[in-house]
C-alpha cells in the first residue's frame, strides 16, 4: 500500500515537473481567430465624439428621462437657408411681453391666434406669482406657446422652427452649445435657480453666440415649433441639470402649448430686417447669414442610436463599452471566430494534465467534472458547439488552450464594434438570419458566414446559437454568479441578439443552451 501510494505521489510530482516546464497548447494553431481591436485607433475628434462624451458622462439621466429620444431619432440631417434670417439678440423681456398683453386687447381686429389655440385664451404671464416678478428686464416666463406665437406675430415675426433655433445657437460649424464646444457654467453664478432665470439679457457675455446672439442656452429655455406644428421647449435654463446636458444646442423636448413655467420664454424671429413692434419694445435682431446649416445628431456619433433603442436597465454595458475608449491603440484580441466544438472539447476531455487539475479554477469543486451528461449524445454530432458545459469546465477549457473567457466588456466591444451598431452585423435585426428562437432549429448548428451573424471582422454567432460564458462576475441576485453574453436558439433574436443582452448565472449551472469560445491575448 505504501508503495502504490509512493509510485502516485511521484507520478503526480513528475507530471508537475512537466507542467512548469512545458506549457502544453495543443489547439492554440487548431483555432480559426481574428484580431479585434479594444480600443479604437487613433484618429482626430469629430463633433460626434464631442456629443458622444457629454451624453456618456449624464447616461442615467438620459434612461430615466427619455426626453430627448425624438431627437436622437431625427439623426443627422441639416437646415439650408436661401435668404437671411433675423433672430432677436435677446429673448423677449417681461416688461415688453407686459406691454404687448396690455396692447392686446385694444386690437381685436388682428388675427393672430396660434393653430389649435382656445376660443377665450387670455394672453398673460404668471410671472407675478414668483419671487422674480419685479424683474422687468430679465427674460418672460410663465407665458404659454400660445401666447409666445401671438406675441411675435404681432411684433412682425414668428417664432422659429426647432431647426432655425438650432441654427442660430449651434451656427454653421455645429457647436455643440450657443458659445462653443466646451460647457461653460458662468451663466449660472446664484445658487437659487430664480436668480440664474431672471438676469439680464447679455448678463454673461461668454454665453452668447460668436455672432452675438445672447442666453440661448441659459436663463429660460425658449418655445419653438416643430415640423409637424407641435410645442417645443428649446435649450437650457436656470433649473434643470444637468446643465452640460441641457444647454447642448441640438436637443429639445415636447411641451404642451398651455403649459406655463418660471424657467420657459422665447424670442421671435424674422424673414425680413425687423421694426419696431406697435407697443415700441426696444429691439435688437442679429442676422443669420444664408448657407447650410447643421441640425441633426452628428452622423458619426455612436451614443445617440444606442441609447433610443436600450431599455433604461441595459444602458450599464454602453458604460462599459466606452468607458475605456481612449486614443491610442492598444493590443488588440485575437478572439475565436467560432464558439468551441465538442470535437475540440473532446481533445480536452482526454488530455492527462485535465485530468490531474492542472487547469482547474483554485475554487473549483471537489467533485467537479468536465464531462457533459449527454456526453455521448452530444459526440453524434461532433461539429456543433459544445453545450451543458459549467463554468469551471469553460474556463479550464480556455486554460488548456493557451487563452481564456473573455470578460463582458469584452465580449460586447467584440459583438458591437465600440458601440457602432446594436447588433454584432449592424443596427438592423432583418440585416441578418441568426440561429434564434425565430428559426425553429431546434438546437445549435455549425455557424457559417452565410446566416449573416458575423462582425465586420469575421468574429460568427455572437447574436445566436448558444450564449457564451465570460469571466466577468456578478453579484446583482445577492450571490455570485457569472455573465452569460448573446442569445440562442431558444431566445427572440430582436432583443436577445443584441450587444447588450446578457443574463447572470450560477458558474455550476449546466445548459443546452450555453456553450463559450476562447480569446487569446496574443498570437504566437
Amino acid at each position: 500500500m505504501a508503495r502504490s501510494l509512493s509510485a502516485a505521489l511521484l507520478a503526480l510530482a513528475a507530471l508537475g515537473a512537466l507542467a512548469a516546464l512545458v506549457k502544453l497548447q495543443p489547439l492554440w494553431r487548431g483555432f480559426d481567430t481574428v484580431p479585434v481591436p479594444m480600443e479604437r485607433p487613433d484618429q482626430p475628434e469629430t463633433a460626434g465624439d464631442r456629443l458622444d462624451a457629454v451624453l456618456l458622462r449624464h447616461l442615467p439621466r438620459l434612461g430615466a428621462l427619455r426626453a430627448f429620444d425624438h431627437v436622437f431619432a431625427g439623426g443627422s440631417r441639416a437646415l439650408r437657408l436661401a435668404k437671411p434670417l433675423w433672430v432677436d439678440v435677446c429673448e423677449v423681456r417681461q416688461g415688453d411681453f407686459y406691454k404687448f398683453a396690455q396692447w392686446r386687447p385694444f386690437r381685436p381686429d388682428l388675427s393672430i391666434a396660434a393653430p389649435g389655440q382656445p376660443a377665450d385664451w387670455r394672453h398673460f404671464s404668471n410671472t407675478r406669482e414668483h419671487a422674480i416678478s419685479g424683474r422687468l428686464d430679465g427674460p418672460a416666463n410663465g407665458v404659454a406657446w400660445y401666447d409666445a406665437y401671438a406675441y411675435c406675430e404681432a411684433a412682425g415675426g414668428r417664432l422659429p422652427s426647432a431647426d432655425e433655433w438650432i441654427a442660430a445657437a449651434s451656427g454653421k460649424e455645429g457647436r455643440l452649445y450657443p458659445w462653443g464646444d466646451a460647457f461653460d457654467g458662468a451663466a449660472w453664478p446664484y445658487l437659487d435657480a430664480r436668480l440664474n432665470a431672471a438676469r439680464p439679457c447679455a448678463d454673461a457675455p461668454s454665453a452668447n453666440t460668436p455672432g452675438g446672439i445672447a442666453d440661448m442656452g441659459n436663463n429660460v429655455s425658449e418655445w419653438a415649433t416643430a415640423a409637424d406644428g407641435a410645442a417645443l421647449a428649446m435649450g437650457g435654463n436656470a433649473y434643470e441639470a444637468p446643465r452640460e446636458l441641457y444647454a447642448l444646442a441640438v436637443l429639445h423636448r415636447r411641451a404642451p402649448a398651455e403649459h406655463r413655467s418660471p424657467y420657459l420664454g422665447f424670442r421671435c424671429v424674422y424673414d425680413a430686417a425687423p421694426s419696431p413692434s406697435p407697443w415700441r419694445a426696444p429691439l435688437a435682431a442679429a442676422m443669420l447669414p444664408p448657407g447650410e446649416y447643421p441640425v441633426g445628431i452628428p452622423p458619426d456619433a455612436r451614443l445617440p442610436s444606442l441609447v433610443r433603442q436600450l431599455p433604461a436597465d441595459r444602458l450599464a454595458s454602453i458604460a462599459r463599452m466606452f468607458e475605456r475608449g481612449g486614443r491610442r491603440t492598444r493590443d488588440v484580441l485575437h478572439v475565436a471566430t467560432r464558439e468551441v466544438t465538442r470535437r475540440e472539447y473532446a481533445a480536452f476531455l482526454r488530455d492527462p494534465f485535465v485530468l490531474a487539475g492542472f487547469h482547474a479554477d483554485p475554487n473549483q469543486p471537489a467533485d467537479h467534472t468536465h464531462l457533459p451528461p449527454d456526453w455521448r449524445r452530444q459526440m453524434r454530432q461532433p461539429d456543433l458547439p459544445v453545450v451543458r458545459v459549467d463554468w469551471w469546465s469553460a474556463h479550464a477549457f480556455a486554460s488548456w488552450a493557451g487563452g481564456r473567457l473573455p470578460t463582458a466588456q469584452e465580449w460586447e466591444r467584440v459583438a458591437s464594434g465600440h458601440g457602432e451598431r446594436l447588433y454584432p452585423w449592424g443596427d438592423d435585426y432583418a440585416g441578418a438570419a441568426p440561429n434564434t428562437a425565430e428559426r425553429r432549429g431546434g438546437g445549435p448548428r455549425a455557424a457559417t458566414p452565410a446566416d449573416g451573424d458575423a462582425t465586420p471582422e469575421g468574429v460568427l454567432a455572437l447574436g445566436g446559437n448558444v450564449s457564451e460564458w465570460t469571466r466577468s462576475v456578478s453579484t446583482a441576485s445577492g450571490a455570485i454568479a457569472m455573465i452569460v453574453k448573446g442569445g440562442n436558439f431558444l431566445l427572440p433574436g430582436a432583443d436577445t441578439a443584441r450587444m447588450d443582452y446578457g443574463s447572470h448565472v450560477p458558474p455550476h449551472y449546466r445548459s443546452r443552451t450555453i456553450g463559450f469560445r476562447v480569446v487569446f491575448d496574443r498570437r504566437r
